[in-house]
């Protein structure tokens, strides 16, 4: 379970970090083609997609030490 959770969590991680640094092309991710204009995002989108980007890195680490206590640490018979 470790291993496909931690697996699994790397595109989540690479996505938010995206998101952190370059937050309006990773708005508009798969959605680029709906719009003939690239539509301008406001200071509020991308705080909030910022914030976003950060609870969601805290969300999964918080997830991945929980999976790991479960898997190393022994259970009581």
């Amino acid at each position: 379970m470790l291993f496909i959770s931690i697996v699994l969590s790397i595109p989540v991680y690479g996505y938010c970090i995206w998101s952190l640094y370059d937050p309006e092309d990773s708005f508009l991710f798969f959605e680029r083609w709906r719009y003939k204009e690239t539509p301008e995002i406001s200071d509020l989108q991308i705080k909030l997609i910022r914030i976003g980007s950060v609870f969601g890195i805290l969300i999964v680490t918080i997830y991945l030490i929980v999976v790991t206590l479960q898997t190393f640490v022994p259970s009581e018979p």
